[in-house]
Formats: C-alpha cells, sequence, structure tokens
C-alpha cells in the first residue's frame, strides 16, 4: 500500500482486515448495549438502570482504547529514507542502512539489525491478521528494495 503524502512515495501497512474487523466490532457492540442501558434509563430513570448503563459506557470505552492500542494504532511504514514501527509498546525508527535483513517471525515481520539486534512490526503478524502474512512480506520486501538486504558500512 503506497501513500503519496508528501514528495517521496511511503509504503504503509496496517493489521490485515479481520484483526481490524475486531478492532472496530466488539468496542462497537459494547457501545450500542451501553445506549440501549440509557435508552432504558431514559424510559424509566432508576439509581440501578443508570448504574448499569454508566458500567457499559465504561466497558465501551475501554474496550475501543483496548483495540485502538493493540490492533488499530499498529502500523509499519516504509519510505525512501526510514522505516517506522508502530507497535503497541512503542514506534521505532530504523534507518534503511541499519536493516541488514527482514524475515517472518512470530509477533510479526523482524527487521534484523547489523549490530545482532531486530526490531519487530506487530502490523504484519498472524495473531493481528489471522493469516499467514506471507504476501505482505513480499510487499515489504519489494519496497524495501533487493530483497531487503544491504551492505554493512
Amino acid at each position: 500500500m503506497t501513500d503519496q503524502g508528501g514528495d517521496d512515495p511511503v509504503s504503509v501497512w496496517r493489521v490485515d482486515d479481520p484483526g481490524l474487523l475486531a478492532g472496530y466490532a466488539i468496542p462497537a457492540v459494547v457501545a450500542v448495549r451501553s445506549l440501549v442501558g440509557w435508552g432504558r434509563w431514559l424510559l424509566a430513570p432508576e439509581v440501578a438502570t443508570a448504574r448499569s448503563a454508566g458500567l457499559w459506557s465504561a466497558l465501551a470505552a475501554g474496550f475501543a482504547l483496548f483495540f485502538w492500542w493493540l490492533l488499530l494504532r499498529a502500523r509499519l511504514e516504509v519510505g525512501p529514507e526510514e522505516i517506522v514501527v508502530v507497535n503497541p509498546w512503542g514506534t521505532q525508527r530504523l534507518r534503511r542502512e541499519e536493516v541488514a535483513s527482514v524475515r517472518l517471525g512470530t509477533w510479526g515481520a523482524e527487521f534484523h539489525h547489523f549490530d545482532g539486534f531486530k526490531t519487530t512490526a506487530h502490523a504484519l503478524s498472524h495473531s493481528a491478521g489471522g493469516r499467514s502474512q506471507d504476501r505482505r512480506l513480499e510487499e515489504v520486501r519489494a519496497a524495501l528494495g533487493a530483497g531487503a538486504t544491504a551492505k554493512p558500512r
């Protein structure tokens, strides 16, 4: 996927469709339950009904925040000079020349550095999409160019 936001094209990958569906659908279902609770409270204003509706509202907000943090926020951006990996636990920026290779690991695409460290992109994980990410990994390699390998400086 390519984004033409500036002068240089940036390729962007997000969590695959099944993960996005879960990230939107589960909080939406809880939010609808919350709205039903507030509708009941409007028809018969009682403390117990308001408590129940308030609890469902808090759950809806909690679910929305959790799924945004875990699935909807995660992305991988490959630009002309840097790679940006946004995971639930933080954002890492890599210069393209720091990457020795990229392969698919258990938790997503693993960018192996020349110094032995690796950075994992959760947006390409099996758990985030529910199926194999081989096709998407090939897209990342194509965006990196020449099989995603570089020579150490």
